[in-house]
């Protein structure tokens, strides 16, 4: 794999799962990662856009990392964002295998797009599914997979760029 430059978090509907990834890789960014990742772009999209804005429960929980996603807006994935991403990450199959499917056309799809939690060197179940509309405790326990996803996935980038 090419050196990282550009990574997109997808969910649905860019507005809990792919946020969250994308304000904690912020979060790390302005953190404990600021020199390893001071080149890397991170950015979010879905494939459709129903709320236009991130989740109360992904603002919230930013929030407690010091990061301000109140006035996020997501956004929908299109063959230019998608053609200059180096990797792409995705929260459930269904995703990935859409993903591939609707955007074949762009270039080395197949090849920088992956489940989030696979990148992310875990086993079993990879799926993390939407938890809009499922309570609190399964958006905990999103936010937790998310969470665990997005910082492994962020220590196997800067690996990967040491290479």
């Amino acid at each position: 794999m090419q050196t990282i430059n550009n990574v997109l978090w997808v969910c649905f509907g860019n507005t809990s799962r792919s946020p969250l990834a994308h304000g904690l890789s912020y979060w790390l960014q302005n953190s404990q990662y600021k020199e390893e990742l001071k080149d890397i772009n991170f950015d979010s999209a879905g494939f459709i856009n129903f709320f236009k804005t991130a989740q109360p429960e992904t603002i919230a929980y930013l929030k407690t990392k010091n990061i301000d996603f109140s006035d996020f807006h997501g956004k929908i994935m299109d063959d230019k964002l998608l053609d200059e991403q180096d990797l792409i990450l995705v929260m459930e199959n269904y995703h990935l295998k859409r993903l591939r499917r609707k955007f074949k056309h762009v270039k080395d799809i197949d090849k920088k797009s992956f489940l989030l939690l696979e990148f992310a060197g875990e086993s079993g179940e990879l799926d993390i599914p939407d938890p809009v509309n499922f309570g609190p405790e399964v958006y905990k326990r999103t936010i937790e997979l998310v969470e665990q996803g997005v910082i492994k996935s962020i220590k196997k980038i800067i690996e990967l760029n040491k290479k």
